[in-house]
């Protein structure tokens, strides 16, 4: 249906140059305008380049990579019920379990899940009559910050799916990595931008002193002759040969644990963004010298109930539990839970539970 394609960050192409910004209600989905007009205008002053990070760049350093799946497959593979206070309806809406567009309850709730992890909002259009619901992709829907209404424009989205429209925050204060934790994606990427850059260039700066004589006696193409031979050898060899009247230094090294305890850093970082176990995204020494970087939780690492307790996962389910079970989605009386009882279970289930009919 064209639903799942990536065009899910097409609200934050560049915007207009000159831009008034209103004042944004904390209960209101914050844009990449309200976001980083700041932080570009000091980027400016600076002269520091501010690339928009969006959420395929952001997959693309490891740990946010990991976490995502951790987390969206978390949720996403939780079944939800409608409940009559602690027992199931004896009729369960059928949007719960089943889906006419074509995208299963797990993709809609992984796509959800997608957009609280990076945007810390999530949006879901459901039909007139309640009996099937769509999420909608971040970007192709938008809230009016007066009215708080919801609409959507994109041509992408089947028009029964646009009768009743509900934007879920994952609540006040969660504005999502893409704003929460901006500087720690820029940071990973500069990190790894420096490490790719010293691999590919080992050697460190090197300085060739030619004698008085020599370099009077040179023309500027000669010495730039010289010193392309002497790089194009060093790229291809460990050892390079110089006659008696050059001289090599090399003022500087380049400490590689730098670059070690930073992406370990940056893995810290990330975790404490998501609310995940450090442990889980790996935080340890890649070899060489330097201190050991391990980060531990309980029983020397995570557990399957501290990652559920404190993890994001959680709050995700909280916020579709309580939007959903408003008297606009489901009768009066009643209320959408999700069922833990795989979460719980010790030991861990061998199949993953039911989610769709």
């Amino acid at each position: 249906m064209g639903i799942f394609k990536k065009r899910i960050n097409a609200a934050y192409a560049t915007p207009p140059a000159a831009v008034t910004l209103p004042i944004v209600s904390p209960w209101s989905p914050q844009t990449g305008l309200e976001t980083i007009a700041v932080d570009d205008a000091l980027g400016e002053i600076l002269g520091k380049q501010t690339a928009r990070i969006t959420r395929e760049i952001a997959l693309r350093v490891p740990g946010v990579k990991r976490a995502h799946g951790i987390i969206c497959a978390q949720l996403a593979g939780i079944p939800l019920f409608q409940m009559d206070g602690d027992a199931r309806t004896d009729e369960q809406p059928e949007w719960l379990t089943d889906s006419a567009s074509g995208v299963a309850p797990y993709h809609r709730m992984f796509g959800a899940a997608s957009d609280w992890f990076f945007h810390g909002w999530a949006c879901f259009g459901f039909t007139d009559d309640r009996s099937d619901c769509l999420h909608i992709p971040h970007g192709m829907w938008k809230m009016d910050p007066k009215t708080g209404i919801v609409r959507v424009e994109s041509d992408e989205i089947p028009s029964a799916y646009k009768a009743h429209l509900v934007a879920v925050p994952l609540g006040y204060g969660e504005n999502g990595l893409l704003v929460d934790g901006i500087d720690t994606i820029r940071q990973a990427r500069n990190v790894e931008a420096a490490y790719q850059d010293r691999l590919e260039n080992p050697i460190p700066l090197t300085v060739l002193t030619l004698d008085q004589d020599r370099w009077d006696g040179s023309s500027p193409e000669e010495r730039a002759a010289l010193r392309d031979e002497w790089n194009e050898g060093r790229r291809k060899n460990s050892t390079a040969m110089k006659p008696s009247w050059i001289h090599v230094d090399m003022p500087g090294t380049v400490q590689t644990d730098l670059y070690e305890t930073g992406r370990n850093a940056v893995r810290l970082d990330v975790a404490n963004h998501v609310a995940l176990p450090a442990s889980i995204l790996e935080g340890a020494k890649q070899g060489g010298g330097g201190s050991e970087i391990t980060y531990t939780g309980v029983q020397n690492g995570a557990t399957r109930s501290e990652l559920w307790d404190f993890g994001q996962a959680k709050r995700m389910l909280m916020a579709f539990e309580a939007r959903m079970s408003l008297d606009d989605i489901c009768d009066p009386g009643f209320s959408i839970r999700g069922d833990l009882t795989s979460m719980q279970a010790v030991p861990a289930p061998n199949t993953t539970p039911t989610s769709e009919d």
